[in-house]
């Protein structure tokens, strides 16, 4: 991928904000690969969350984390399933619900979310010195963009512009 691209300097460029955020996620998500990696972490980039989940939630299954990451349940099940596949979990019956099932690390998976948990110590870190670095907490206003575009839509936005934007 490209560092930038004509949409960076084009005259319209603030309307291609989801191109710019793209690039960003696909930029931290090759590092954050190669990170993981170096540290002989097989756990997936866009897996971890989901490895946090398991690691964390007691009883948790594919629902639950589609629910809480706010994913379809496809994605959530593709991910679990890549999981299995690696090894990293396995699957058992809900303890009062025989139609759930949970999730749980292998031994492997334990292993690996122990590692999991070191890596991302350090990449908070790295991204707090990264905000420090450009004067903007990312994390914050990427929940709060959503939060205020959730709240008042772009068709809104553009049917009646708000007063930063009368000129």
């Amino acid at each position: 991928m490209r560092d930038s691209n004509i949409m960076d300097t084009h005259p319209l460029s603030r309307a291609f904000v989801s191109n710019k955020l793209l690039r960003l996620v696909e930029t931290i998500a090759d590092q954050g690969e190669v990170l993981l990696s170096s540290a002989g972490i097989v756990i997936p980039p866009r897996a971890i969350s989901t490895v946090l989940m398991i690691g964390e939630v007691p009883d948790v299954t594919a629902a639950d984390i589609a629910t809480s990451l706010d994913q379809p349940h496809q994605v959530a099940t593709q991910r679990v399933a890549l999981l299995i596949k690696l090894g990293l979990v396995s699957k058992r019956p809900h303890s009062t619900d025989s139609r759930r099932k949970v999730l749980e690390f292998t031994a492997l998976g334990r292993d690996q979310y122990g590692l999991m948990m070191v890596m991302l110590e350090k990449i908070r870190d790295a991204m707090d010195a990264l905000f420090d670095e450009l004067g903007v907490d990312l994390a914050a206003k990427s929940v709060e963009a959503v939060q205020s575009l959730k709240a008042r839509p772009l068709v809104d936005r553009i049917a009646s512009p708000g007063p930063a934007h009368a000129k």
